[in-house]
């Protein structure tokens, strides 16, 4: 019955919070290389990630320019560069937030980060990246910018979470980051 609460009260938050996501949104043809981007992924973790975070943000990655065309950075199953329409696409209702951390124009160094496999245990300092991960490395290693603090998965809400994180072997006391996090970042605005 608690759990059961919990878990009502945890959709509402994140249905209430949905909203404030809206001043996010932006057109494709505003985006540049170095723009994070964030959707409610259509992924098996997904509701876990939004019920821990009480987020409807679940994945995110990095607009890279090649040539004329938008890619997006991402940790998926590996590490790669995915069309920008594709992954607008994957994303629940086609629904996309973007938030810019630096104006002028950069460059991503990715390539070195490509093929690596998803760190699906959240595990910091490894070298596999999960998504939040992967933009807060190349923020911090490429710009000097630390977007936000690393938090201990027990911060967020674990009620009834206990079976996945045991499964994926998630410490409550492991620090994690998550997209809501990046999103939230002082250093992110909206573009």
């Amino acid at each position: 019955m608690k759990l059961k609460i919990s878990i009502i009260i945890t959709i509402l938050l994140i249905l209430i919070g949905g909203f404030r996501y809206c001043s996010g949104q932006t057109s494709v043809s505003n985006l540049k290389e170095g723009d994070m981007i964030f959707h409610t992924s259509k992924s098996d973790q997904s509701c876990a990630i939004q019920y821990a975070t009480t987020s409807v943000l679940s994945h995110c990655g990095i607009v890279i320019e090649k040539g004329n065309d938008l890619y997006v950075l991402e940790a998926s199953s590996t590490l790669k560069l995915t069309p920008l329409d594709t992954f607008i696409a994957r994303g629940k209702n086609g629904q996309w937030w973007a938030k810019r951390v630096i104006d002028k124009p950069i460059k991503i160094k990715y390539k070195h980060l490509l093929g690596r496999k998803y760190d699906s245990a959240f595990k910091p300092n490894n070298s596999l990246f999960y998504c939040s991960e992967l933009i807060h490395y190349v923020y911090k290693e490429q710009f000097g910018i630390e977007l936000c603090k690393f938090r201990k998965v027990k911060s967020y809400n674990t009620i009834g979470l206990k079976e996945i994180l045991k499964k994926r072997h998630i410490s409550l006391e492991q620090e994690v980051v998550a997209p809501i996090d990046i999103y939230d970042s002082e250093y992110a605005h909206n573009i």
